[in-house]
């Protein structure tokens, strides 16, 4: 029946509609994002990181389980992206904007500094950022920084760039707090790096630039007092300072799973009390994790 239905819609397709052309190759299956790294992102999400799922990842070796991109998602990422790299772009034509940048023509990354004139393998003369990615050396955890900003001071400030829509925009008066608090360990993880680019960059603050989807903006009186004659901005930015306390669980979780990777303590106990458990009922190790094959003997939630 499925097949049939499928063979129907290929032969009634609109081959020559361009919103049927888009749709068909946009969307598409996502992989999953993969266990190997603990990223900051799902250590900030509302239900937070469980260490026993990335711990049953890593003995059974399963892969992430993908989904199904619809075309308005892929179109809302795309746009999302491409706001932010022009921001990031606008900065290196200011020459304040620090990071890597892939050449277009041939691939070859340049690390860590201001855009170039020219690629140092092809000299092609076209960049896309990258962003910096750091790694706590104490618990494992792993972000990535939109752009590092050179604004005067004797260390380079993180910034995280966000889109929002309009709406949402007009009605923005401080950073969203899981902004705010993704901000915050990103600080602590830089603080906790090991690599040599840490040393230039200012783990106390960082930057939450916010842009609204569409450019526009709303009224800002603050704009005539500098001096400008507009009246509308597409931007907001707020400054995140670090405080290590708003971030403790989170690197502890992230701790736990580092420690059994490497062999220093036990399978970890998980979120969820039962099978029956709200969250488990969508958890990708669900059997795995209730079977009995694995059993929890590190009651990491006693300490945290």
């Amino acid at each position: 029946m499925a097949m049939t239905f499928l063979k129907k819609q290929s032969a009634s397709a609109p081959s020559k509609s361009l919103k049927y052309l888009l749709h068909n190759y946009l969307s598409g299956p996502d992989d999953g994002r993969p266990f190997a790294v603990i990223h900051a992102s799902d250590l900030t999400k509302e239900e937070g990181l469980c260490p026993r799922a990335y711990a049953l990842a890593d003995v059974t070796k399963a892969k992430p389980h993908g989904s199904w991109l619809v075309t308005s998602e892929v179109v809302m990422y795309r746009m999302g992206h491409d706001q932010q790299d022009a921001v990031v772009n606008w900065f290196a034509d200011m020459g304040r904007a620090i990071g890597h940048w892939q050449c277009l023509a041939c691939n070859h990354l340049h690390e860590f500094q201001k855009r170039p004139q020219k690629c140092v393998a092809c000299d092609a003369q076209a960049f896309r950022p990258k962003e910096v990615r750091f790694t706590s050396a104490i618990n494992g955890a792993s972000c990535g920084i939109d752009m590092l900003a050179a604004l005067g001071d004797t260390k380079l400030v993180p910034v995280e760039i966000k889109t929002m829509a309009a709406e949402q925009f007009k009605g923005l008066l401080a950073p969203l707090a899981e902004h705010r608090l993704r901000t915050n360990l990103y600080l602590r993880i830089i603080r906790e790096s090991a690599h040599s680019w840490s040393d230039q960059v200012n783990t106390s603050k960082a930057i939450v630039l916010y842009i609204q989807k569409g450019g526009y903006g709303c009224a800002d009186p603050q704009l005539k007092t500098w001096g400008l004659h507009e009246q509308f901005s597409p931007f907001k930015d707020y400054e995140i300072k670090r405080i290590d306390s708003e971030t403790d669980v989170l690197a502890a979780r992230a701790n736990v799973f580092t420690d059994f990777r490497a062999g220093n303590v036990g399978m970890p106990v998980g979120l969820c009390s039962t099978a029956m458990s709200k969250r488990a009922s969508t958890f990708q190790f669900k059997t795995k994790c209730f079977a009995g094959d694995h059993p929890p003997v590190h009651d990491w939630k006693a300490s945290t």
